[in-house]
């Protein structure tokens, strides 16, 4: 049958098979039922996939997963589709209704599949559908995410959360999903932002030691390299998209101690690194790298990611190569936070003297106020050059604008070991015996 009952394995097959399937079948489903059928056709498949943890928890897994899946929803569906059938055959009483009972769904093949899911991608990014929700549906209709694991990831009211997908559902058409090429090419950049929104979800998530929302991550990367399947989303901004998902995610298990620390790259274990990843994300780095093609903020942060990813240790790090990329994209898209990140940089190979001389050269300072990192990045440099008091003033701050408690935490502490600094400091100034 398969192997034996094992709840956490279970779990993690019906995942595995939720990530790689569901917005394969939804998408498929939707297209022949009708785009008014999308949250019946959900209910469907999340029932049957629901059958199937049962099922497996109590018979052992098939060897063969996925074959399991399509055959469970294929029955569903069939069942489906006779019951729409019946539903508009209906004729003057005493009439016989049209005889459905020999009919079989059949499936397309996988590009005709992959080629639903992006255009029901498009469709739930499209215009009229209101953007701070787009990623949330995207979750939840291609990904398998249901409204209550939604709620709990995002720490939302699942009643109010519901009532808002189902608004935003109502708004796709059949008109939505009958994409040109130009259309695509048009609402790309749209499409790539969500994708990313969904994986710096998963990402951030996991820095808070929430280790089950490692599987955002990985749906956004097949979201990505689905879009890379196609002439008209094949482009080199999807795949520094593809890379940048791809270097980050091979350091997801090292981005917190498990204890709830989030782990900086430069605590990090790279011996935990998932090379395969990196060498998958160096690929999609090299084919980002188009003559001609705009340099976007994501081809910035693959080629840094890159770099780190190229250190054996944290001490190899070549912050030389980063500045000279954060250079090449502030000298054709401006932005005060990279110029930042960049002065930081500086301070790596420099010195913090150094590091404090080019964050007061960033043009616009005025708009990083609002931003912690700014006043983290000073605290940081006051402290490494023994100004303890302007380092607690500006990790006090930090902690005013940051909006995750981890942060605040963590500036907290720094806050306390500069003041037992500064008090070790004025006990040797002033004689005081210990």
């Amino acid at each position: 049958m398969g192997i034996k009952y094992n709840r956490p394995e279970v779990n993690r097959q019906i995942t595995k098979q939720l990530i790689n399937d569901y917005g394969a079948i939804v998408s498929t489903l939707v297209k022949v039922f009708g785009y008014e059928s999308l949250e019946h056709v959900q209910r469907v498949c999340a029932n049957s996939f629901e059958k199937m943890r049962t099922r497996w928890g109590k018979d052992g897994i098939p060897r063969d997963p996925q074959s399991a899946v399509w055959a469970d929803i294929t029955e569903s569906s069939n069942k489906l589709f006779c019951r729409k059938i019946n539903y508009l055959s209906k004729v003057k009483e005493g009439e016989r209704r049209i005889d459905v009972s020999g009919f079989h769904l059949s499936f397309p093949d996988k590009e005709e599949m992959a080629k639903n899911q992006v255009g029901m991608l498009f469709a739930l990014c499209a215009p009229g559908v209101e953007s701070s929700i787009q990623k949330y549906l995207v979750l939840n209709v291609l990904c398998g995410f249901s409204c209550s694991s939604l709620a709990r990831i995002l720490e939302r009211n699942e009643k109010a959360l519901e009532e808002q997908l189902a608004s935003e559902k109502k708004k796709i058409t059949e008109a939505a999903v009958r994409l040109t090429r130009a259309d695509m090419e048009k609402n790309l950049g749209v499409v790539t932002k969500t994708i990313y929104e969904i994986f710096s979800l998963g990402q951030n998530g996991l820095r808070k030691a929430m280790p089950p929302i490692a599987s955002l991550c990985f749906s956004a990367i097949r979201l990505g390299e689905m879009l890379l399947d196609f002439p008209a989303t094949k482009k080199p901004k999807v795949h520094a998209l593809a890379s940048f998902m791809l270097l980050n995610a091979s350091r997801l298990h090292t981005m917190n101690d498990g204890a709830g620390r989030p782990l900086g790259i430069k605590e990090q274990n790279r011996e935990l690194w998932d090379r395969n990843m990196i060498k998958r994300g160096f690929e999609h780095l090299a084919l980002s790298a188009d003559e001609g093609e705009e340099v976007t903020e994501i081809h910035l942060k693959a080629g840094v990611d890159a770099v780190h990813s190229l250190a054996e240790k944290y001490g190899d790090t070549n912050w030389d190569r980063i500045i000279s990329l954060y250079d090449k994209y502030l000298a054709c898209n401006y932005c005060p936070l990279v110029e930042l990140q960049k002065a930081i940089a500086i301070s790596k190979t420099r010195g913090p003297q150094e590091g404090l001389r080019a964050v007061g050269g960033i043009r616009r300072v005025e708009d990083l106020h609002s931003h912690d990192l700014l006043y983290s990045t000073l605290g940081n440099l006051h402290f490494q050059l023994h100004k303890y008091e302007d380092a607690i003033s500006n990790f006090n701050r930090a902690i005013g604008l940051a909006e995750d408690s981890f942060e605040k935490a963590f500036y907290s502490k720094k806050i306390k070991i500069c003041e037992d600094r500064l008090n070790m400091s004025k006990r040797y100034r002033y004689g005081t015996s210990f």
